[in-house]
């Protein structure tokens, strides 16, 4: 695959724009995060006082939901970082595929 320096240009704005967005997700993900920790807290005191059925559950369903969001998005969060190694690194694959769309 011959490397077309105006390609090579989008990759790289591709790339960058990518890693932007990126930045832009965890950050806003961290920021869920600490209110779900808020959130999380509150419902441990909660539970602690008043260890009732529906409180315990309450506390469950925010944990697994929790969990389940990390998962999701760590997953996603490490997908666009591959992306933006493999533009970076000039995979030829990935370069194929950009050319190809």
């Amino acid at each position: 695959l011959s490397a077309d320096s105006g390609i090579l240009l989008e990759v790289a704005k591709t790339a960058a724009s990518l890693e932007k967005r990126s930045l832009q997700m965890k950050k806003a993900f961290q920021a869920k995060k600490r209110s779900y920790e808020k959130r999380l807290k509150a419902f441990r005191i909660l539970v602690s006082a008043s260890a009732t059925k529906s409180n315990k559950d309450a506390l469950q369903r925010e944990e697994n939901y929790f969990n389940k969001l990390w998962q999701k998005r760590s997953k996603q969060f490490a997908k666009m970082s591959s992306a933006v190694d493999a533009i970076s690194d000039k995979d030829p694959k990935v370069l194929f595929g950009f050319v190809r769309a």
